[in-house]
């Protein structure tokens, strides 16, 4: 029970004196960001994202790594008020790091086994004829010819058009949907899918909705990610005309799904955010009608993410493991203190 003390209440004061601050100091931040009625760039960035999930994500992934660091063989047992007899590292850092980190796991388990809710897709038969007319939609444009095999007409689905898959995102698109689209529409909505591929939005999703769900907090920062996510929405909508959709078509198909999948769409779906986000995408979409669109610009899919992980989990091994040493020897003496060590 004693190599237990330290993983239950060190894991227990991350949540709930580590995490709550850095969350209101990202709020804070948020907060003190350009009025929200800045560009949309700004609001679906790579930064805003990072503050979003930061709070939650930055601590678990840099105290898990620190733990790992400790135990490896060679590292110092000072630390441990605990009697370890006989050992070469500290058991319950080991331990620590197995708590920390299994509720972000079993919310990702959770997250990939039920991401899209309760309808599993069901694929249409390849010989139907709504596959063909998708197929010949993909194979004419250069942009959607290469993923064709990731576009899937499906007979079900929690939305009517949606990218789905968190390790190898695919869009699907219900059959009865593309069915009341045109050409022009469904190619401009497959560009529009293509764009949360590219930047594994799937996997952004799933991310923030952890953070924000395992977080004391998260409530506070859950108004500044749904402002992230439609953000990200009009993004997808804008480099889907600069691949060449029509932005006349691509505000009628969305509106067509919506009126048609009202009750399956999600934030995540073509149509998602309600009517009130659905009429801010459409005046985008019909001012960007009205000018040349500028070409695709080249970006990273996961932005800052890519950069900031690995930082987290390197810092330990380079600068020490200071933080968790304080927290791993206040737990232990206040244990010590009340007769449990």
């Amino acid at each position: 029970m004693t190599e237990l003390i330290f993983p239950l209440f060190g894991a227990t004061i991350v949540f709930s004196v580590v995490v709550p601050p850095l969350t209101v100091a990202a709020r804070l931040l948020l907060a003190a960001a350009p009025d929200r009625k800045c560009c949309i760039d700004r609001h679906g960035s790579s930064l805003r994202y990072m503050l979003i999930v930061g709070p939650t994500i930055g601590p678990v992934l840099w105290l898990v790594s620190a733990a790992a660091h400790q135990s490896e063989e060679g590292a110092p047992l000072a630390v441990c008020i605990a009697p370890y007899f006989g050992v070469e590292f500290c058991r319950d850092v080991v331990l620590f790091a197995l708590v920390l980190s299994a509720v972000p796991l079993a919310g990702v388990g959770y997250g990939i086994s039920s991401f899209r809710g309760p309808n599993i897709h069901k694929p249409v038969s390849k010989s139907s004829a709504v596959v063909d007319r998708v197929r010949r939609v993909c194979a004419r444009h250069p942009a959607l010819a290469p993923i064709a095999r990731r576009v899937c007409v499906v007979d079900r689905n929690f939305a009517p058009v949606c990218t789905s898959g968190v390790l190898h995102p695919v869009v699907e698109i219900a059959a009865d949907v593309a069915d009341q689209l045109s050409d022009e529409e469904i190619e401009a909505a497959l560009l529009h899918e293509l764009e949360h591929t590219r930047a594994r939005d799937p996997l952004r999703l799933l991310v923030a909705r952890l953070a924000l769900s395992i977080n004391p907090l998260g409530r506070i920062l859950e108004a500044e990610f749904e402002r992230y996510w439609f953000a990200r929405e009009a993004i997808c909508d804008r480099r889907a005309v600069q691949l060449g959709a029509d932005p006349l078509s691509l505000a009628s198909g969305i509106v067509a799904v919506a009126r048609t999948g009202s009750a399956r769409a999600r934030a995540e779906a073509l149509s998602g955010h309600g009517m009130d986000g659905i009429r801010v995408r459409i005046h985008l979409l019909l001012d960007s009608a009205n000018r040349r669109p500028a070409p695709p610009r080249r970006f990273a899919s996961v932005g800052f993410l890519t950069l900031v992980t690995p930082l987290l989990i390197v810092l330990p091994h380079v600068s020490g493991t200071g933080p968790l040493d304080v927290l791993h020897y206040g737990v232990e003496s206040c244990a010590s203190l009340v007769g449990i060590i």
